[in-house]
């Protein structure tokens, strides 16, 4: 493995994520980023930073906000359900799973370490099936498996129908690829990062590509109850973090790339893919 993709893998495992005390209000953020690498023990001192200065900049009271991560699609959906936070930045999934059973109202969208729309593809063995059609039947491993719908009619585009994949959930990328290599698992779903480095893998001549998705939109800030009617507010905070003095560090650091005012239009075609 290069040491450029290992620095990069530092990086995300060290800062791409969010954590936080127990949530208790209307002020909390939960982030649901199936996918996103990182834990909560590690990404304490940078969500507290997070939320220190979203506080201050709301003239909020210091203190008021707590924040947790979850790259755990089911338990990130779980912890919505029973926390109902105001605030929350989701993956597109979590999207299409609570958008209208939660009232989400989207006021943003978040690209981080250059991740906008995310790219998936579909990884065999160098001997496996070659299309997607004859993996009928098969197990596909992947941490965006949460949903079965989402995976066959968003990512897949419905080339299979719902059921047709035994969906395995495997949070680490790199172990579903070596699963997949050791015939262990038929396939693996990951996304662009991976199969930009699958090359570099000791094991990357047992492996093969044999589909890559339309591309989804980058995770998105929902909003919801009481803090709807901060939505503007919120908004303008929120993009502006990246431009201004005080926050291009903390943007930096959490490897955030920008941040960018959205609406429901900006998924438009996501859940058209979903909702069909």
């Amino acid at each position: 493995m290069s040491r450029r993709f290992s620095a990069i893998l530092f990086l995300a495992f060290s800062t791409v994520a969010f954590a936080g005390p127990a949530m208790a209000g209307d002020k909390d953020l939960v982030f649901c980023l199936p996918g996103f690498p990182g834990t909560k023990i590690q990404a304490q001192p940078f969500v507290e930073k997070m939320l220190r200065h979203l506080e201050a900049k709301l003239s909020w009271p210091k203190g008021s906000m707590t924040g947790a991560y979850y790259p755990n699609e089911a338990e990130g959906l779980r912890q919505l359900d029973s926390l109902k936070p105001g605030i929350a930045l989701v993956g597109p999934s979590v999207l299409t799973a609570r958008y209208k059973s939660m009232g989400m109202k989207i006021i943003a969208k978040v690209e981080v370490q250059g991740r906008g729309d995310e790219v998936y593809s579909i990884v065999v063995k160098a001997d496996g099936p070659g299309t997607i059609e004859k993996l009928a039947g098969k197990k596909l491993a992947g941490a965006v498996v949460t949903d079965p719908k989402f995976v066959h009619d968003v990512l897949l585009g419905k080339k299979l129908a719902v059921g047709q994949l035994s969906l395995v959930d495997e949070q680490k990328p790199l172990q579903a690829l070596r699963a997949v290599a050791r015939g262990q698992m038929d396939a693996a779903i990951v996304d662009k990062a991976v199969v930009d480095h699958l090359a570099e893998l000791p094991f990357a001549k047992d492996l093969k590509v044999i589909f890559t998705a339309s591309p989804v939109p980058a995770p998105a800030v929902v909003v919801f109850g009481e803090i709807v009617k901060d939505a503007k507010k919120l908004e303008e905070v929120l993009t502006g973090l990246c431009q201004q003095a005080d926050g291009k560090e903390l943007c930096k650091t959490l490897t955030i790339s920008s941040i960018k005012a959205a609406s429901e239009s900006n998924y438009k075609s996501l859940f058209s893919a979903y909702g069909k």
